[in-house]
């Protein structure tokens, strides 16, 4: 074994990727030309080199045909902490220039900043996440530090692109078309013809070897008569397109109505993509479909949120010669990523890499015909489509072909070809999986986002967690906040990283990563609303090469702790713990609670005793109901007794306050059987504990331990788990007052309720 320890690229190399990006964002690098816009370790002018006082930025980026720095670009080697990097940029090189946006890089992550006001840049709420080009450095500049990913020409708002799909889409109900994703296929169909003709033909931008007959395009299909169009459309159009692009135009557009149709193409008419770059002729059609299907839950299921994509595609950072598959593809979201990842860190001028790009790199499977747009998406971001195909990739398992194999798996499915892997099952959770793994080749990475109760669930889960732990050398988990897939669905997902080990190696895991995402950058309810400052994502990709622990968000685990596990749990909090931001004297609530779980006895009561039923909710514990030990007897639920000082809460709930403090509101008080129910030593005050849980700060922690997929449970073994601060004499004493004085004011109110209900 060789003693010596791996050296870090120097910054030399960072460079090179940069000049890389640059030039494929269409920057011009060179000094000697009269079009160069970026100037490497010097200003443009003597006087601007004066007014850096003899300071070198790294990269000056110029307004074209100008003398007007527009951004700065400072770079560091990998390894290097890029707080500092943007530190040194603003004041060394952006403020003395007044130049407001700023990048700092250290190869594997890139921070982008408004230094003016002190904030990420975003595109649609989410930081960006790399370089941009000219015109999108200057909507920062015009616009401030969030800017939305309307194209550039296209001058449409989103609420009228919205409006315009749902005229479109009442169209197509009325044509019959009762499926969403039916109507959107159609929608896509024809947008796609849309966008071919006003960009030009996509074939010379494409550089496949069949060029696309010149009379196929949009201009005559709108001035075929009526009664002429679907037959232009199905006998000339369609067959065009096959001869050149395959199945994707397979389909029909199943409608017979002719005015129905024409309607349809006077809508998408009105849209002038002709002022749009043909170079983001994708970006039209990515803007509609994000769009179209955001807050639609006939169409979510096919999109998931472009950030965490890039996210993850810079986590596993694609290379050049590197072959990437997704097996459940959907619209082609990933692989997509994966396409422009690779491209914008390529020579796209050599004719080799991009063949290689587009027609040996990129491979996708789906079993629905989503796969169509799949397609499409690639072939107007510049192909690379070649090697989509719709089918069950589960029923074809594949072997060790790919360095990368990533997706975002079809949830809660059943699946009848589990007989084909290893372990054999009907759970889709697990053969979705195992498809995956099986495909990476020994060496390569496999990322999927995943429901969280992969982690820990066992069964044929557990053993499918065991195979990958056993065969892998290292293991990610970034778990994601509940609600990141709002509002199509709520389940509680992660992103799962696995690196498969070297064939000639014998090499064990190391230590599996986790990452705790809570900031996601937007609000976690139905309307998902941007949310001010850095998410949790830009620490993750900062830190993700060294792996380096930042409590409460992240830890190394050692991998022999993992296989020690009975369950070989991956769940990130059965190995690291939230701890609260005032850590001196806290201890576990295990140690000072215990559960109770008495249930109501009839033998105990008479029949016409009176029993109680409280319910919980965030503003505390209230009476429900009264029954008679009789009636109580002949419910088919079984209620828990609890007495006064008792702590309940919802286990659903608890999350948002559902918990609270049991008063002396009857002799005989039951709650339902689904509430936990526990109590407290003298040295910790009922209603001191649960002013904590209540708290902001608290509500976080029980979200980290929390467990549930659809929706979130907090059982009493994951609530014991927790720390809670010790009070001291004075807290206790002062919590014991308040205590009276609630049962003082509850007992009145009591009173006061009886005497009421007796002058009635």
């Amino acid at each position: 074994m060789s003693n010596s320890k791996r050296k870090y690229p120097l910054e030399a190399h960072t460079r090179t990727n940069i000049n890389t990006k640059l030039i494929n964002l269409g920057f011009c690098l060179d000094e000697n030309s009269k079009h160069c816009n970026v100037f490497q370790e010097r200003a443009k002018t003597e006087y601007q080199d004066n007014l850096l006082n003899g300071k070198n930025p790294d990269y000056l980026i110029y307004s074209s045909g100008t003398d007007t720095p527009i951004a700065v670009i400072e770079a560091k080697r990998p390894g290097i902490k890029l707080e500092n990097a943007l530190l040194q940029a603003s004041e060394l090189y952006a403020k003395p220039l007044r130049v407001s946006i700023v990048f700092v890089t250290n190869d594997t992550f890139v921070y982008s900043y408004n230094i003016n006001e002190n904030k990420p840049l975003k595109i649609d709420g989410a930081e960006i996440q790399d370089f941009v080009d000219e015109v999108t450095i200057k909507r920062f500049i015009e616009n401030g530090s969030e800017i939305e990913s309307s194209p550039k020409g296209l001058n449409y708002s989103k609420e009228e692109l919205l409006s315009l799909f749902k005229r479109a889409n009442n169209l197509l109900r009325k044509a019959g078309l009762r499926d969403g994703y039916e109507r959107f296929s159609v929608f896509a169909d024809i947008l796609f013809l849309k966008l071919m003709d006003d960009l030009d033909d996509i074939a010379e931008i494409s550089k496949n070897s069949i060029p696309l007959d010149k009379r196929v395009n949009w201009k005559n299909l709108m001035s075929k008569p009526e009664g002429d169009i679907g037959l232009f459309l199905e006998d000339s159009i369609k067959p065009k397109l096959r001869e050149k692009y395959g199945d994707v135009f397979d389909n029909t557009l199943n409608i017979s109505n002719e005015n129905i149709l024409k309607d349809l193409l006077d809508e998408i008419n009105t849209i002038d993509f002709n002022k749009i770059d043909s170079d983001i002729k994708g970006d039209a059609f990515e803007f509609f479909l994000k769009n179209v299907t955001n807050g639609n839950k006939d169409l979510g299921e096919y999109y998931t949120p472009r950030h965490i994509i890039r996210t993850i595609i810079n986590l596993i950072s694609p290379k050049f010669g590197q072959t990437i598959y997704d097996p459940f593809c959907g619209t082609g979201g990933f692989l997509l990523e994966c396409f422009k990842y690779l491209s914008n860190n390529s020579n796209m001028k050599d004719d080799t890499i991009r063949k290689k790009i587009k027609t040996e790199s990129i491979f996708g499977r789906e079993i629905t015909s989503t796969a169509r747009i799949a397609k499409m998406n690639m072939i107007l971001f510049g192909d690379g489509h070649t090697n989509i195909i719709q089918m069950d990739s589960l029923e074809q398992p594949v072997d060790k072909e790919f360095d990368i194999v990533v997706s975002n798996i079809p949830y809660s499915q059943k699946t009848d070809s589990g007989g084909l892997y290893s372990v054999p099952t009907d759970n889709g959770d697990s053969v979705f999986i195992q498809h995956m793994w099986r495909a990476v080749k020994d060496g390569g990475t496999m990322a999927a986002i995943v429901p969280e109760t992969f982690l820990y669930d066992g069964g044929v889960i557990k053993d499918t967690r065991k195979l990958i732990v056993n065969s892998s050398e290292s293991i990610t988990v970034v778990s994601l906040p509940r609600g990141v897939f709002n509002p199509y669905t709520p389940t509680k997902t992660s992103i799962f990283i696995a690196r498969k080990k070297e064939k000639e190696t014998i090499r064990e895991l190391k230590d599996v990563y986790y990452f705790i995402i809570r900031n996601d950058g937007f609000e976690l309810g139905a309307r998902r609303r941007v949310l001010p400052g850095k998410s949790d994502y830009s620490s993750l990709l900062a830190e993700y090469n060294e792996k380096n622990t930042i409590i409460p968000n992240s830890i190394r685990v050692a991998g022999d702790k993992i296989k020690s596990t009975d369950n070989y749990s991956l769940l990130p909090f059965s190995y690291m713990e939230h701890i609260p931001i005032t850590a001196s004297r806290t201890v576990y609530l295990k140690d000072f609670t215990s559960e109770k779980k008495v249930k109501f006895n009839k033998e105990v009561y008479d029949d016409d005793d009176e029993c109680a039923i409280l319910q919980v909710s965030k503003k505390g514990i209230f009476l429900e109901e009264i029954y008679s030990a009789r009636e109580m007897g002949e419910l088919s639920q079984k209620y828990k007794k609890v007495s006064v000082g008792d702590i309940v809460y919802n286990p659903h709930r608890i999350n948002i306050g559902s918990i609270g403090v049991v008063q002396n509101i009857h002799p005989n008080m039951f709650v339902s059987s689904i509430y936990v129910v526990f109590e407290t030593s003298k040295d910790f005050p009922p209603h001191y504990l649960v002013s904590k849980l209540k708290s902001s700060e608290y509500l976080s922690i029980i979200n980290d331990y929390c467990l549930g997929g659809a929706r979130a449970i907090l059982s009493y073994e994951q609530l014991i788990k927790i720390k809670l601060v010790k009070p001291t004499e004075n807290e206790i004493e002062k919590y014991v007052k308040i205590s009276n004085k609630i049962e003082k004011s509850y007992n009145e109110y009591l009173t006061a309720l009886n005497e009421l209900s007796i002058t009635i």
